[in-house]
């Protein structure tokens, strides 16, 4: 086994579970004694019936599908930090499943006998791979297609649901609670008042506010509940829970009729394990385990690479763009506790203490992120004590030029227009950040109107998300704005659409490279096109564009067709971009925003070609209408 594999391996394990529950020592040992092997496109690693079980696999690169060999009923995808062969090593006899590797994957093979030795001396361990012989065991018995990215994004909550979810009524008591657990063997119940879930409550809930405070298990179950509960509707995806509980750090999901709220079940996080191999899942669970900006870094330029296989698949554009985000903003989620954690830990009794929240605009901000990504982020505390100002002001400029240089590190470019906020103007207080918008509002300069325009695109990423939603509000009263409107028209419509008299794509060159350069000369203009609409009837619900569009299609204004049409075109516009992007990253390159059309097939050529058309002249519809 060559150094850099061992070094990968030895990586993998220790954020990988149940391996990073190993000693050095045991992972030192370990990797002495694994193997790698590598295997092509549809080669088949373990076939069904095999009953000779020699090494547990973890898979370090691609995606291996489990599937029953007669049926095709595929039982698991496995990616990369995840594993395979467990069942048979656990249970012996015939192997139940066939193991293929879908693309070119690597695996680190540890023999039986090693796995073995692992199981007797790590009681962490052995209880990680006896649950999963138990998932396996119950997969195999369900009707679950776990084919690939779809279900993620195709399947429907209500499809998926097996059973009802445990319940008590909202006058029951705590101990009622902990029976009907008991009886159902769950531990969580769910809290209904006329059939509609009021609460949650879990066996951790009853252990920590009930018997470990010494409290009397008769009192009312509702006084255990905090917030309600986290509900989605049985119309909603796969992917919307797995979102979700990205995002909330939550376990447990209330599912709901998708009309009049009733309880239909509850969908949990090992319920989502069987889906545990496709890539949102393992890379943000990696994220979560990572402890420092190297490794963050690390993962983001991975997941970057992983990404590709998704829209390989046919995900649809505008769910890739959600799911780009959603990474970046787990990612940048870490790099803010890592570097926050840090500082305090330098600073000792000297670091300050108030709430903040980091802000990010672009397309980040729009949920648009793409892989070439920029800073674009700001942040925003709140007003402290006269007396503690300076004090909070150095302390804020070390957090967030710390941040910043932590995400230049983890491949984020610096802003073209200086916008972070490493620079003071972007890392202000609350009643700082709101003066400064008052005067933005104006318009009265360029800077003023493209700072303005920044701020209509922002949204609060971490931290204390109500000083971002006092900021928002403050961005409100000032909508709707007939003078922002003509300005971000204007803005618009003055970028010229790369397309020759003769309807020729018009390309340039940049460092050696011909291409058109699609985010500045047709992304952008549909993006600022779409905010101006948007200002123009008051909407500020969502800044993505996507929703933009929707909104002003759906509304009375003269400009709803055009707006309408725009977003197909801002589907193939976005999808060009992405697929350009995610091939750059499948090859190991840096993505570019520079797609060549000389290097598509005509047909894609033409679609793009038709595709600037239509933002053409929806431009010149818009430019007309606000006599621009």
């Amino acid at each position: 086994m060559s150094l850099s594999f061992a070094t990968q391996i030895s990586e993998l394990l220790a954020q990988t579970e149940p391996f990073d529950s190993l000693s050095e020592e045991d992972r030192l040992v370990l990797r002495q004694k694994i193997t790698l092997e590598i295997y092509a496109p549809g080669e088949v690693i373990l076939n069904q019936g095999d009953d000779i079980h020699r090494a547990l696999y973890v898979v370090v690169e691609g995606l291996v599908r489990l599937s029953e060999a007669g049926s095709g009923r595929t039982v698991d995808m496995v990616g990369a930090g995840s594993q395979f062969g467990s069942y048979g090593l656990l249970q012996g006899g015939a192997l139940p499943y066939e193991a293929q590797a879908v693309e070119e994957s690597s695996c680190a093979l540890i023999a039986a006998e090693s796995f073995q030795r692992l199981l007797d001396s790590n009681e962490v361990f052995r209880a990680y791979f006896e649950a999963e012989t138990k998932r396996y065991v119950r997969t195999l018995n369900e009707d679950i297609d776990a084919s690939g990215a779809f279900l993620l994004f195709d399947t429907t909550l209500g499809s998926v649901l097996r059973a009802e979810a445990p319940t008590v009524a909202a006058d029951a008591t705590a101990r009622e609670a902990a029976q009907t657990m008991s009886t159902s063997d769950a531990d969580a119940v769910v809290i209904v008042q006329d059939g509609v879930p009021v609460g949650l409550v879990t066996e951790g809930d009853l252990v920590e506010r009930i018997l470990a405070a010494g409290a009397s298990p008769d009192g009312p179950v509702m006084a255990l509940v905090e917030r309600p509960p986290v509900a989605l509707r049985t119309d909603e995806r796969l992917y919307d829970a797995m979102r979700t509980m990205m995002r909330e750090r939550i376990r447990r999901i209330v599912v709901v009729d998708a009309e009049g709220g009733a309880l239909r079940g509850l969908l949990t996080a090992e319920d989502m394990s069987h889906f545990r191999g496709l890539d949102p899942v393992a890379t943000t669970e990696r994220l979560e385990r990572a402890r420092s900006v190297p490794e963050l870094a690390r993962l983001r330029a991975d997941s970057n690479r992983r990404l590709y296989r998704l829209y390989h698949q046919g995900v649809h554009s505008e769910d890739l763009l959600d799911l780009v985000t959603e990474i970046d903003d787990q990612l940048k989620r870490r790099v803010l506790a890592t570097v926050e954690r840090t500082l305090r830990e330098d600073l000792g009794d000297d670091a300050y203490d108030g709430p903040w929240a980091w802000l990010t605009f672009g397309a980040a901000g729009r949920r648009e992120s793409v892989l070439r990504a920029w800073q674009d982020n700001g942040l925003v505390y709140a007003d402290p004590d006269p007396a503690d100002a300076e004090r909070a002001a150095a302390y804020y400029e070390q957090f967030a030029t710390r941040v910043v240089d932590a995400l230049r590190e983890c491949g984020y470019s610096d802003p073209e227009n200086g916008i972070d906020a490493s620079h003071e103007a972007f890392r202000q207080p609350l009643s700082a950040w709101q003066a400064a918008f008052d005067t933005w509002a104006s318009g009265a300069d360029a800077e003023a109107s493209a700072r303005a325009a920044l701020c209509f695109d922002l949204r609060a990423l971490a931290g204390d998300v109500e000083l971002g939603e006092a900021l928002r509000q403050t961005i409100a009263a000032h909508l709707p704005n007939d003078r922002l409107t003509r300005i971000f028209a204007r803005e618009g419509t003055r970028i010229d659409i790369p397309l020759s008299t003769f309807g020729r794509i018009e390309v340039e060159e940049v460092d050696g490279v011909t291409g058109v350069n699609l985010r500045t000369r047709a992304i952008q203009p549909v993006v600022r096109l779409a905010r101006a609409l948007a200002v123009d009837i008051g909407a500020l619900d969502s800044s993505n564009t996507f929703d933009r569009l929707r909104a002003v299609g759906a509304s009375d204004h003269p400009l709803a067709a055009q707006a309408k049409g725009l977003v197909p075109s801002f589907t193939t516009l976005v999808d060009v971009h992405l697929r350009e992007q995610m091939q750059a990253a499948e090859r190991g390159e840096q993505p570019t925003d520079l797609v060549d059309p000389d290097a598509m097939h005509r047909s894609q050529q033409n679609l793009l070609k038709e595709t600037l058309k239509d933002v053409q002249s929806a431009r010149a519809a818009i430019a007309k209408h606000y006599k621009l």
